[in-house]
């Protein structure tokens, strides 16, 4: 029986359009080779996991494309251009709730996003409880975040059904032994998260 819903956060409650804002500042090759100094390093994936400072991240990133740091700042400063609230959001979390599911979320996601635009997550006052992976010092899909998360929100794995749109998360949460289900978008993945609440009820 599922008690819980957990939702990821980028591009399943909160839309990230990350190629398509570069490409709105710079040309193509210029935001490619911004990407790969901030994505293909791995190094945004410290501002998620909130070890490091900001600076010695950017530091890092800049020193992947040194001639390329203008562009970089200016990509870091104008970040929550990328960032857009989804409409179903906060419905999709009343309904939940009022069938009577706790709904948490588990996100990797930076003070530094949160910081440049708060507004897309308005929806976090409807949810009950969840974990930042800045917070928790721990990124998706190491196996301890989930571990953190149901220490944090007191979740039984098994009573739980995870809804992320990266496959390898949802790989390692069914390991862990929770429920899961890939996020390919609203119109899409909403059938199949109610139809399977209704399945495990």
């Amino acid at each position: 029986m599922i008690k819980t819903v957990v939702f990821d956060i980028g591009n399943v409650l909160m839309g990230f359009d990350w190629w398509s804002y570069v490409c709105s500042i710079f040309s193509e090759e210029t935001a490619r080779i911004v990407t790969d100094a901030f994505w293909k390093t791995g190094y945004w994936e410290e501002f998620d996991r909130g070890v490091l400072s900001d600076e010695e991240i950017i530091h890092l990133m800049e020193e992947a494309a040194p001639n390329y740091k203008k562009e970089m700042h200016i990509a870091l400063e104008r970040v929550g251009e990328c960032m857009f609230k989804h409409d179903y959001a906060i419905p999709w979390i009343k309904q939940l709730k009022e069938m009577g599911y706790q709904v948490v979320f588990l996100s990797n996601y930076s003070e530094f996003l949160m910081e440049r635009k708060p507004e897309v997550l308005d929806f976090l006052p409807y949810m009950d409880n969840g974990l930042f992976s800045c917070h928790a010092k721990l990124i998706k899909p190491d196996p301890a975040i989930y571990q953190a998360l149901c220490e944090k929100c007191d979740l039984i794995p098994e009573e739980a059904l995870f809804v992320d749109d990266n496959e390898a998360n949802i790989e390692s949460a069914k390991k862990f032994g929770l429920h899961a289900i890939r996020f390919e978008g609203y119109e899409k993945s909403y059938d199949e998260v109610m139809d399977y609440l209704k399945a495990h009820a």
